[in-house]
Formats: C-alpha cells, structure tokens, sequence
C-alpha cells in the first residue's frame, strides 16, 4: 500500500510557511509595540510627570491614576485581541510585566500592577493554568489591596476581569450540583452561592475556586482516560476540598470556644456544631477499605449525616494516601455522588448562624 497520500506535500508546505511566516511576525511586532508603547509611558509618569513611587499601604494616587502609565498598551490589546487567544494574551501580559519589573530595578521605582497581573491571570486561569492563573489573581489583589480595603468595588473579585472567569468556570458547575441537592433553607441557589462566595475571605475564594476548577478539569480527563497521574490528583484535589471544608467550619465556631483547647480535628469540629451526627468509624487505611466505607455511607437516607461521614472519611484517608485507585473502585465509579455530598456538607456549613 501506497503512503504517500498521508505526506505532506511541497504545496502544503509552502502554504503553511508563509503563513507561519506571517503570523510570526505580526505577533512579534504586537509584542514590540506594546512594550515599546509601555515603556515611553514608564519614562513620562516617572521622569517627565515626576509622580512619586508606589506603595501598597499607602497609594500616593487615586485608584483610576494607577493604571493611567499602562492604559494605552492594556486598552490596545483589550481592543483588539482580547479574549481571541488565551494563549496569546498570557504572553503579552507576562512581556507587560517583564518590561514593568526591569524598568523598576533599572529606576529604582515602582509602579502597581495590578492590572497586569489580573490580566496575566485571568489568561492563565482561562487555560485551566490554575496554579499560576491565581497566584497572580492574588497578586493582583494585592497590589490593589490598599484601594479595595476602603472601596469593595476595586477589589479583583467583583470585577468584570475575574467574575466572567468565575461565573463560567466556578459558578456555573456549582450551581448544577446545588440545584440537584435540595438542601433544606436554600431558596434560590443562585443567591446562596453569591452570598457563600461573598462570605469568604480572599485567600479562601480563591483555594475555593481554583480547587473546584481542578477537580473539574481532573474529573473530565479520568472520563475521557483514566490513568494513574489523573487518579492521584482526583484524590489530592478532594483533599484540598476537604481541607477547605474544614476551615470554612472552623470560621463558623466563635473563637471563645474554639480557644477552649489547642487542637481541633475536622471531627470535633462537625461534633460542636452537628452534636447528633453519628461519625464512628469514618476513615479507611487502604482504598479497599475506602470502598467499603463510601459505599456505605452513600446508602446511608439521613443526608447530613451521609455528606458529614464521607468528609471526615476522605479527609482521614486522602492526607495518609498519595496513591489513587482504578474505576471499579468506589472513590472514582461514584465520584460524581461523592462530590455532590462534598459540596451539601459546604451548603450545611454556610448555613450555620
């Protein structure tokens, strides 16, 4: 049998080169531009304008100046290629920041960037980058810190950059396993999950979303092919969630009692707060007793004490085990149930006075 039919042919070649060709260097001139643009900026707001150096905890100008030295390079770029490429917008803003942080060291000055790094991590967070999207996200917010403490509208959270992200990544899922929930004193799930993100701090927002998103991201690779690296991050990832559960419980208990003793276990503190929640024998050693267990406790009718039981099971078992386990194991057959119930003892917790 011939294989020449499956060759690339000159013609084809030549087409993608000129192409590439092209492509390239248009891309390469947009980088130029922007930087080039970004710079003479820099050099205007410090040298000619001579506006002081920022700081963090005192911002020497208003929220809207601060952004007034990059507004042109931003806006050419939010103008004409945002949100094109995701891809391409991460390496325009992380060429933004390199210029900003070289002409910082070379002046000995220093600018916020907020707004760059928003940007860069939002690009990256739209890439299922989740690690490096929100710690610049968290760099973003703290740059602004000292603007959004007085003014909550400033704050990278509330914002169009970061809620359009949230909204389809975040809110969206988490509204479909709520809706299927039906947990008793939620209404209207939209309002619930808006006032559940509301009440939590940056730093648990953004653990909060970034571990939903992996678990998401992780989930839909093991449906599409299960492999042993995506079964120990499924793992891991519920972990985190878990740990997020805990200490969003822990924020519910008044420090006058949580200053009774040293040491708080996520037992005793679903114990002070759910006293009739029956949670002997909750955890596992090895993942065919984690089966047992799941499989148990998921039969179980009384719905807080179902979710209640599996949180405490995986939290003991996840933080003694780094290995994940194949599809007929209960942990990943029923994942999809086992996330749910995650998330209704989140639902019961938020409800707390």
């Amino acid at each position: 049998m011939s294989t020449d039919k499956y060759s690339v042919t000159l013609e084809e070649l030549a087409h993608f080169m000129k192409s590439s060709q092209h492509l390239k260097a248009e891309l390469n001139f947009l980088l130029w531009y922007g930087q080039k643009r970004l710079e003479y900026n820099m050099h205007q707001w410090k040298i000619v304008d001579k506006k002081p150096t920022f700081t963090q905890n005192n911002p020497p100008y208003t929220y809207p100046e601060k952004n007034i030295y990059v507004n042109a390079t931003n806006n050419l770029w939010h103008e004409t290629m945002w949100p094109f490429c995701s891809q391409l917008d991460e390496i325009y803003y992380n060429a933004l920041l390199l210029s900003i942080k070289e002409f910082e060291t070379r002046e000995k000055f220093g600018f916020n960037k907020g707004i760059v790094y928003g940007n860069l991590g939002v690009a990256q967070a739209a890439q299922m980058k989740i690690d490096e999207g929100f710690a610049n996200i968290l760099k973003a917010l703290i740059e602004d810190a000292g603007y959004s403490a007085n003014k909550p509208e400033y704050d990278l959270f509330r914002r169009d950059l970061f809620t359009q992200f949230e909204k389809e990544y975040i809110k969206k899922p988490f509204q479909k396993i709520i809706e299927h929930l039906n947990v008793a004193g939620i209404s209207s799930v939209e309002k619930f999950i808006e006032e559940f993100l509301e009440s939590l701090n940056d730093n648990q927002r953004a653990f909060f979303d970034c571990t939903l998103a992996q678990i998401l991201q992780n989930w839909e690779i093991w449906k599409e092919k299960e492999n042993g690296f995506t079964a120990s991050r499924l793992l891991s990832y519920t972990q985190d969630l878990c740990l997020f559960s805990e200490d969003f419980l822990k924020s519910k208990i008044p420090s006058s009692i949580l200053s009774t003793r040293p040491h708080w276990e996520l037992k005793d503190l679903i114990t002070q707060v759910f006293p009739t929640i029956n949670l002997q024998g909750c955890g596992a050693n090895t993942m065919t007793e984690l089966d047992g267990k799941l499989t148990s406790d998921l039969s179980r009718q009384n719905q807080p004490e179902k979710c209640f039981r599996i949180l405490l099971t995986l939290r003991n078992y996840s933080s003694h085990n780094v290995s994940g386990g194949i599809s007929t194991n209960c942990f990943y057959a029923s994942y999809d149930e086992i996330l749910a119930e995650l998330i209704r003892a989140i639902c019961h917790i938020k409800l707390l006075p």
